[in-house]
């Protein structure tokens, strides 16, 4: 049971006491700041697993062997018809492009011998070859060309979307081929020969889509110009070898955005057909290899975690008896795996975060301690006078405990009201920020973000709250112990 005294005198000393404010203060604002910068850190982080999982296939079965052919794997996975759903070729392989720019009766543009490979802002990049009509089944091929447009639109420019999926002619959408009056323009603005009618024109040139990432060193594209595309390969062994390179000349189809950073700015999609020719497997070489490095695989709907984790290990068994004798282990990984070291990164920036808005939450906790060490140190006459007069030692302590607690809860509530609201008005203080002083709290520019992504989570306000009143409370006891400990004649003989 508490003692009367003890509420009373608790409020007193808190009312009387300005320093006790500090107190205050100091919870609210460790418990705003974890409140608001772990919010916007986990918007962060939910964006970007959300944009990482989209430019992933929810399976993907890699590390195979040079020279390995779709056709035999892609029969085995699908005979697997619980667990696959559809699958889809890709080829990765190193390039380069450098669009085909001159006037008429000049000299046709060579590919650029200066690469830079410390930023994408250059024609070097991965070369993905994908089966377009496939690999609509497998991934949001069409929505990360739609997205393109919405990001230019954002920042104020009105580029259209590219159509090159949009033929019914599945042929043309496999070679990603622009629509003919495009390429007969490209044709006349690079002074290349041309049908005297455009409506004699065929298109020829398969397609590149570009990362919308690339934008800035390849802004003048206009859909249908003309790329020379280069990739270079070893095709012998042994001493004999030696580095041979493949030009072949393509058009601009687009631009793509799935919001992965790291594969917008490197990757280059192409059909997978002009890939593998380039690569000297020509589809009309019967000695050809329909050749893959990477197998996209979409599951069945509804599978259970157990079930998926099942399904890798299932699948990854299944293509690894058709690999030939003595092949290393073929890897089949989910999105999360897929992009592993990235992800963790992520994940241990968080945790590093959330460790120093612990040490905030301390700093404040300290200041508790030392207002209510103070507040003993400065009441040790009226410690005296209570005991004196039949106090217990426990209503003596529960003064400084309640105390304690008062302005943890206090500063906990206004510290959790703050951050919540905050939270709400974050993208509407940084605009009126920026519309008046031209300063941004999170510069969007810099995190390439279309606003601050901020996630609170209810469950986390209620950990944070009542982790920051525990705290409260635990370092108020040591100092309202001693109040309790404290003999009578000693407090009453102080001077």
């Amino acid at each position: 049971m508490i003692a009367a005294f003890s509420p009373f005198l608790a409020l007193r000393y808190l009312l009387t006491r300005r320093i006790n404010l500090l107190s205050v203060l100091g919870v609210m604002f460790a418990v705003w700041a974890i409140l608001l910068v772990d919010s916007v850190f986990a918007g962060f982080v939910s964006t970007i697993r959300t944009d990482v999982q989209n430019s992933a296939p929810e399976l993907l079965v890699t590390d195979l062997p040079h020279d390995t052919g779709y056709a035999k794997l892609r029969d085995a996975l699908q005979a697997e018809r619980e667990l696959c759903a559809a699958t889809a070729p890709r080829l990765r392989h190193h390039g380069m492009y450098e669009p085909l720019r001159r006037p008429p009766g000049a000299e046709l543009s060579a590919i650029s011998s200066q690469i830079d490979f410390d930023h994408t802002e250059n024609g070097f990049g991965i070369l993905v070859g994908i089966d377009p009509v496939r690999e609509a089944n497998i991934s949001g091929l069409a929505s990360w060309v739609a997205r393109a447009s919405e990001e230019f639109a954002v920042r104020g420019l009105e580029l259209p979307r590219s159509r090159v999926l949009d033929s019914p002619d599945a042929k043309q959408r496999a070679k990603l081929l622009v629509a003919p009056e495009l390429e007969w323009h490209a044709r006349k603005r690079v002074g290349l020969p041309v049908e005297s009618s455009v409506e004699n024109h065929t298109s020829s040139w398969p397609g590149v889509l570009l990362g919308w990432r690339r934008f800035r060193r390849s802004q003048a594209l206009l859909e249908g110009d003309a790329l020379d595309v280069v990739v270079a390969s070893f095709p012998g062994l042994g001493e004999g070898a030696a580095l041979h390179t493949h030009p072949m000349r393509m058009a601009f189809a687009g631009w793509f955005a799935t919001g992965h950073r790291m594969f917008d700015e490197a990757s280059m999609l192409v059909p997978i057909e002009t890939l593998r020719t380039l690569l000297g497997h020509d589809i009309s070489d019967s000695d050809s290899i329909d050749l893959v490095t990477d197998i996209a695989v979409k599951l069945q709907p509804g599978l259970s975690a157990a079930a998926r984790a099942a399904a890798k290990t299932r699948l990854q068994a299944v293509v690894q008896g058709l690999l030939p004798t003595g092949s290393a282990p073929c890897l089949v990984l989910d999105w999360e795996e897929q992009n592993e070291v990235f992800l963790s990164a992520v994940t241990h920036e968080q945790g590093m975060m959330q460790f120093v808005l612990f040490v905030v939450m301390l700093v404040a906790a300290f200041v508790i301690y030392a207002t209510l060490h103070m507040m003993v140190t400065q009441k040790i006459k009226d410690i005296g006078i209570l005991a004196a007069l039949g106090g217990s030692p426990r209503g003596i302590g529960l003064v400084f405990l309640i105390g304690g607690l008062v302005v943890a809860v206090v500063g906990t509530a206004l510290g959790i009201g703050t951050g919540v609201a905050s939270a709400v008005w974050l993208n509407d203080a940084n605009e009126w920020f920026f519309a008046n002083w031209q300063v941004e709290l999170f510069p969007r520019r810099l995190f390439d973000l279309r606003e601050v992504p901020c996630h609170l989570e209810p469950s986390w306000i209620a950990k944070v709250g009542i982790g920051a009143i525990v705290l409260a409370v635990v370092v108020a006891f040591i100092p309202s112990r001693k109040a309790a400990r404290m003999n009578p004649v000693t407090a009453l003989a102080h001077e």
